[in-house]
């Protein structure tokens, strides 16, 4: 791979769930360049979300022939046990929104934004700020999750997973629990962040919205 060009390539990939008779992934190739905008489509069972748990980092594969991630031989790394460089990397490099949002229940609004920014040692709580405004939670910073709806702590988490201006977002279904105006914010916001250079992969059942 060349990491001028290429942002991430895999090579016979596989996950495989739930023993030799579960559920099983194959990815023979699947490459993102800076910008690129992907969407993931099917039905609920299909491996979506494990296909993004794989891109995320989060997930050991069964099989990897090759995975590079920038300059990063992922598939060395992930023979090693527990290594910190995989933690490190997904901290500066990745950006990620899960189905539920996933927000600490112990942390405000504002604190779960910045935790990205905080993980991979980019402090801007200006951007914190701008990214809630335009996702409508600019008086929601200092509630908690459990003070507001599952709509808005879903962009939360949209504004979380982009608030560290990652190289790759991974987003799980970011427009399925929020009002069809808020979607188009999402979308749109992704949309700008492809076109700044960062690279978007969205699993989803919104065909028209992808």
């Amino acid at each position: 791979m060349n990491p001028r060009t290429a942002l991430l390539v895999a090579h016979g990939l596989a996950a495989q769930l739930g023993g030799p008779g579960g559920f099983r992934l194959h990815v023979p190739d699947f490459t993102i360049m800076p910008g690129d905008r992907v969407a993931v489509v099917g039905p609920s069972g299909s491996g979506k979300s494990t296909f993004l748990a794989l891109l995320a980092l989060a997930l050991r594969p069964a099989e990897a022939a090759g995975f590079f991630l920038q300059d990063f031989d992922i598939a060395t790394l992930w023979a090693k046990e527990n290594d910190p460089a995989l933690a490190r990397l997904r901290a500066r490099a990745i950006g990620f929104v899960p189905q539920t949002g996933l927000l600490l229940p112990f942390l405000t609004l504002r604190r779960n934004i910045a935790l990205t920014q905080l993980i991979a040692g980019r402090d801007d709580p200006v951007r914190v700020e701008a990214l809630a405004d335009r996702l409508g939670l600019s008086g929601l910073l200092d509630r908690m999750p459990d003070e507001v709806s599952v709509g808005q702590r879903q962009r939360a988490a949209v504004a979380r997973a982009l608030a560290h201006d990652p190289a790759i977002l991974l987003a799980d279904e970011p427009t399925a629990s929020v009002h069809p105006t808020q979607a188009d914010e999402i979308i749109g916001l992704l949309t700008e962040a492809a076109g700044a250079g960062t690279a978007v992969v969205v699993a989803t059942h919104d065909i028209a919205r992808a």
